[in-house]
């Protein structure tokens, strides 16, 4: 049953609005969706996230819906005609805060206090660095600037300050309006932009909780103040995005791959998730099939630890959306195949954590190599207890057991977690046979095959924290129990 452990996260968008090719998307593998609240109107993505949940229920898969909040970013406004402009190297270009229509001399930009934050020489990039200007002089209104490096201009693109700390806070008046109306549509996951602090997280977090939602905050580290305080922003969020982008933007291209590893490689000690994002498969957006870098970068991004991959554009505008998912799963299935044991639970031998979860965990993943089983199932209500056996890299597949219909969308984008509806019950020899039941009903366990159950406290299902063994189509009570806590 469970082919791959890293999972898919395609952003929705024009070219994938239609419920059908969503469940063409489902069926080639993926996950969960990303809502860009950078681009289109609460009502749009009302009905993206409705069609979204209609196509998971009428495919029977679990996924998970992630609203992205747009976040203080600063951006150019529109052009004469919307038409594109081109700058060329060593021409003036004057950005203005003025309300005006673009062309190839000047823009205007959504931010009014940029006169005031750069001054000569500094370095302004447009459209994710495609373009490059160096500040001449600035006034109340205009920042006029040479083009060191040209390129063709678009409407309402990025601009980037690298090196300055903007006055301005993470959460704008947009995102807190964006944020609640996340809560009101039950997002399983929200994600912060431009995060700078665990301050920061901490008053997502806290905004939330006030809006009725218990989704997990998952910071976008895409500044260079946020690679300075990653400890604290690890500590206050989630769960972690490595926004290549705006990061590739902010600090230097050169630098992405350091910091996409020591992104991942912290997120995975912390046991929170972890996705890696931004141009995974590219040129899929025109072409049907991906560059032999793209399919080598997406690999090392799984080998790397990623929980979860992220296409963008290539779902979101692309020409190939389905084709995307398809290929990066295929590439996701065969770098999983490369014999290296992943597991870390060896490596923990003498730590002590004091916590009980984690011993539970550790139990459990060293049972399951000691008889060699195929599979870990966890009966869990939140999903707290799958999620924790993931950070431990079980080289044994992980099947969450749960009746929580937010738990089975919340893990489907955890690495290794096939999460799978059962019923409940309060007599634990009940609860067990209603497991097996899903378990042989899914094709995730066979008659006669003895595999690892695990629980942790299920609050009126009769299990208390307990790692047992047991074998499909026996008697439960002859499960053998290896660990009880509590």
């Amino acid at each position: 049953m469970i082919l791959r452990r890293a999972k898919i996260l395609a952003t929705l968008g024009p070219a994938t609005r239609e419920k059908a090719v969503i469940e063409a998307m489902l069926a080639a593998g993926v996950d969960g969706v990303r809502i860009n609240m950078s681009h289109g109107t609460q009502d749009e993505k009302t009905n993206d996230i409705r069609q979204a949940r209609a196509a998971a229920e009428k495919t029977g898969r679990p996924l998970a819906v992630l609203v992205d909040l747009a976040g203080p970013k600063i951006r150019t406004r529109t052009l004469k005609g919307h038409r594109p402009v081109t700058l060329v190297a060593n021409q003036l270009f004057t950005i203005t805060t003025r309300d005006i229509e673009g062309d190839s001399s000047q823009v205007g930009t959504n931010y009014a206090g940029m006169p005031h934050d750069v001054k000569a020489g500094a370095r302004v990039l447009l459209d994710d660095g495609a373009i490059e200007l160096r500040v001449e002089s600035a006034n109340e209104t205009e920042v006029i600037t040479r083009v060191i490096n040209g390129s063709i201009l678009g409407e309402r693109k990025g601009i980037n300050l690298p090196g300055i700390t903007l006055p301005i806070p993470s959460l704008t008046e947009k995102d807190r309006g964006d944020l609640k109306w996340a809560a009101q549509q039950k997002a399983d996951y929200i994600a912060l932009s431009f995060v700078r602090s665990g301050a920061d997280c901490a008053e997502a977090k806290e905004l939330i909780k006030q809006a009725g939602s218990a989704a997990p905050l998952v910071a976008k580290i895409e500044k260079a103040e946020a690679v300075d305080h990653l400890d604290e922003i690890i500590a206050a969020a989630d769960g972690l995005m490595v926004a290549r982008g705006d990061l590739g933007v902010e600090t230097s291209v050169e630098l992405v791959p350091v910091h996409q590893k020591r992104i991942i490689e912290e997120a995975n000690a912390a046991g929170k998730l972890v996705i890696t994002a931004t141009q995974m498969l590219q040129s899929m957006v025109a072409s049907p099939r991906p560059t032999r870098a793209e399919a080598t970068d997406v690999a090392n991004a799984v080998w790397d630890g990623s929980d979860c991959l992220m296409l963008s554009g290539e779902t979101a505008t692309g020409q190939y959306p389905v084709a995307a998912v398809a290929t990066m799963a295929r590439i996701i299935e065969t770098a999983e195949t490369r014999n290296e044991k992943r597991s870390i639970v060896s490596k923990l031998v003498g730590q002590q954590s004091g916590r009980v979860s984690r011993a539970l965990c550790e139990a459990a993943a060293f049972a399951a190599d000691e008889m060699n089983t195929r599979i870990i199932a966890v009966f869990t209500e939140s999903g707290l207890m799958a999620r924790r056996l993931s950070a431990l890299r079980p080289d044994q597949g992980i099947i969450a057991l749960t009746s929580s219909r937010e738990a089975i969308n919340e893990l489907a984008l955890i690495w290794g977690v096939a999460p799978l509806l059962t019923a409940t019950s309060p007599s634990t020899e009940e609860l067990l046979k209603l497991g097996e039941k899903t378990l042989l009903n899914a094709g995730a366990a066979n008659r006669g095959e003895m595999i690892v159950i695990m629980a942790g406290r299920l609050s009126g299902l009769g299990l208390s924290s307990s790692v047992s063994l047991y074998q499909i189509g026996g008697d439960a009570s002859d499960s053998i129990h290896l660990s009880t806590f509590g």
